[in-house]
């Protein structure tokens, strides 16, 4: 395939600076080569990922691959004219919740020197979050509060921080009393800045969620089988495996589209896969 005659495969990530984006910079590389095109990759760093016709960058061409959090590949696929298919890929981080399978969870974060053990001693609390796309770090605390039968004013207010990392810093700085972090964020926050232990305790871990999904445009299916097969080889590539692993990455299995029921049944049911971010 003569990569110059090529389109070049155009990546975008909801998911960082969470997971930094770096990563995504060195599969977004590997798969280029992989399917002999040349790759842009951007980010977009105000939502987790689109929940809004308007921000849908699949069904305008100015995406091919997306890497998003699951509420989004959700309603995207719920749409009249789906924009995206699923890559039947997942990450499979490190942690031993996880089992090897490509799951994780929302860690809830209280300051250390808070003498609380349990979310319901933090009833009429401030709740911060990174935004209202976010499994983990929003709908996470949603579908709980709902399976507590707390479904209206359980906090006092919530903060929308921007990013897990914002929702640390302000658990931290003492502007919100708790939040819920993507625990393989948590995990990476804690490998750069080890002293975070000191300063956080997790109360309540939240899940298994199914990992953020890999996603394709309806417009570039051709390219699936080739994607699948080289996320798949990824981590044993002996050049961008060992610095996969650096941030995490264990392994890459296969996933189908019922990885996603529950939460999907779970977001039907809040009556979540209706537009939303702004």
């Amino acid at each position: 395939m003569n990569e110059l005659a090529e389109p070049p495969l155009r990546a975008i990530t909801y998911l960082a600076p969470g997971i930094p984006f770096e990563f995504f910079e060195h599969v977004t590389r590997y798969l280029s080569r992989a399917v002999g095109r040349g790759s842009t990759l951007e980010s977009d760093e105000r939502i987790s990922g689109p929940m809004h016709a308007e921000h849908d960058p699949f069904s305008i061409g100015r995406a091919d691959l997306g890497f998003l959090c699951s509420p989004s590949y959700l309603y995207l696929r719920a749409l009249p004219e789906p924009s995206v298919e699923l890559v039947p890929v997942g990450f499979v981080f490190r942690d031993p919740r996880n089992q090897g399978l490509p799951h994780y969870f929302s860690d809830v974060i209280v300051r250390a020197d808070r003498d609380v053990s349990r979310l319901e001693e933090l009833r009429d609390g401030i709740f911060g979050f990174n935004d209202t796309c976010s499994l983990s770090g929003y709908f996470a605390a949603r579908k709980e509060l709902a399976f507590r039968g707390q479904t209206n004013g359980f906090f006092k207010a919530e903060l929308c921080t921007g990013s897990h990392a914002a929702s640390i810093r302000a658990v931290l700085a003492g502007e919100v009393d708790l939040a819920a972090i993507d625990s393989n964020v948590l995990a990476l926050a804690e490998r750069g800045f080890p002293r975070l232990r000191e300063r956080l305790r997790v109360i309540e871990s939240w899940g298994p969620h199914p990992i953020q999904p890999i996603v394709l445009s309806t417009t570039s299916t051709e390219l699936g089988p080739s994607l699948r097969a080289a996320l798949l080889a990824m981590p044993e590539d002996p050049e961008v495996g060992p610095v996969l692993y650096r941030f995490g990455l264990e392994r890459c299995v296969p996933i189908d589209d019922t990885l996603y029921a529950d939460e999907r049944t779970a977001l039907e049911e809040l009556g979540q896969l209706q537009p939303r971010c702004e």
